[in-house]
């Protein structure tokens, strides 16, 4: 397996690699590096753990906590700030001494769309004017911004084209420049399909700002995809509309891609799925069932749950029809950086120290099929 194939470049994200304080940043980067890749997409949270473990006597966030997320600093907190920046040269040393180079930060969550007056407007304007320097330090050439899924975000599409071409111009603006990857979280409230993320860069109309596809988010699409409670919609009519859609999107508003598959609902949830226990016993960090169903239901592309160790059908370990997708996103002619990123809570958040290398594999596995299907 080859860490680039015909101009693409291929990765890991970090955060997929467990989330389990076990499974540290050296775990990880070196799992990456002994299933054959070269590129990674750095998750914020696990800098932040890194930094501290590395600095134990950091004070504490004084981020709001209904704000605050993964132990994230508050803009102000400049203390905190200055060891972010200054261990930035070496987390750079740790990624190359295994081989890796890091091309994305991720993901920078809940700055867009906050109407003029809400008290986190401005705020998350200043929370992205501490990120864009990291990335610079970080040497990393594109920063991943999630769809703001806060039910008290605006519903005007023209306030989120504003924040988009603001932190776009900022990213331009850095010693070294930083892209804008403009991804869809399907469970956000508001903007929630890859399609108005689109038709907000487009409104934006900003040279460093663009897409980043996850084939995952499409089959929970609101609009067309799978309801998780009732395991209704995602019909192939609808698949065969959103191929059309993505093959008409120009190759070089796409930034970078992910990949991952989506179990079928069926059963649904809370009646009988393999995620109810999961549902019941833990409280998820986002609101919705599409959020229960995105954290615990994405496996790697076909290798199946598990890192491919549990038996399931067909159907519901390829439930996001990932070479479709992916041949209708290349048709366009995008060449460039694809980060494989998945999540299954459930196995994820366990102490068991293999699960990094046991999904890094099964991420070598997959490419291994993707390429000569998709890739060539």
């Amino acid at each position: 397996m080859s860490p680039s194939v015909n101009g693409y470049r291929f990765g890991i994200a970090t955060a997929s690699l467990g989330f389990h304080a076990e499974h540290t940043l050296e775990r990880k980067f070196a799992a990456i590096q002994q299933a054959g890749f070269q590129y990674a997409g750095l998750g914020f949270e696990n800098y932040v753990d890194w930094v501290r473990q590395h600095h134990p006597d950091l004070p504490a966030s004084t981020c709001p906590e209904a704000w605050c997320e993964g132990g994230e600093p508050d803009p102000a907190d400049d203390g905190l700030w200055t060891a972010l920046y200054d261990s930035a040269k070496a987390v750079k040393e740790l990624a190359a001494a295994h081989g890796l180079t890091i091309v994305a930060l991720q993901p920078l969550n809940q700055f867009d769309g906050w109407p003029e007056g809400h008290p986190r407007r401005e705020w998350s304007r200043r929370k992205a004017e501490r990120w864009l320097p990291l990335c610079s330090l970080l040497g990393i050439e594109m920063l991943q911004v999630g769809s703001n899924d806060k039910p008290d975000a605006s519903t005007d599409l023209d306030v989120y084209a504003g924040d988009m071409r603001w932190i776009a111009e900022l990213g331009a603006k850095q010693s070294s420049p930083v892209k804008i990857a403009y991804e869809c979280w399907c469970f956000a409230h508001h903007v929630n399909t890859w399609e108005l993320t689109w038709d907000i860069i487009q409104r934006a109309d900003h040279p460093n700002l663009g897409l980043c596809l996850d084939v995952a988010h499409f089959p929970l699409s609101p609009s067309y995809g799978w309801d998780p409670v009732t395991g209704k919609g995602f019909t192939d009519e609808q698949f065969d509309a959103l191929l059309g859609r993505l093959r008409a999107v120009p190759a070089d508003k796409i930034v970078y891609l992910e990949l991952s598959d989506m179990v079928v609902p069926d059963p649904p949830l809370y009646a009988g799925s393999v995620f109810d226990h999961w549902a019941a016993n833990n409280k998820a960090p986002r609101d919705g069932d599409r959020f229960i169903w995105t954290i615990c239901g994405r496996p790697v592309p076909l290798v199946g749950r598990n890192a491919g160790t549990l038996a399931v059908g067909e159907a519901v370990s390829q439930g996001a029809r990932v070479v479709e997708a992916l041949r209708a996103i290349l048709s366009t002619g995008f060449k460039g950086t694809c980060l494989f990123e998945f999540f299954e809570a459930e196995v994820m958040a366990l102490p068991d120290v293999d699960v990094p290398a046991r999904y890094a594999t099964a991420s070598a596995q997959s490419l291994a099929e993707l390429v000569p299907a998709c890739f060539t």
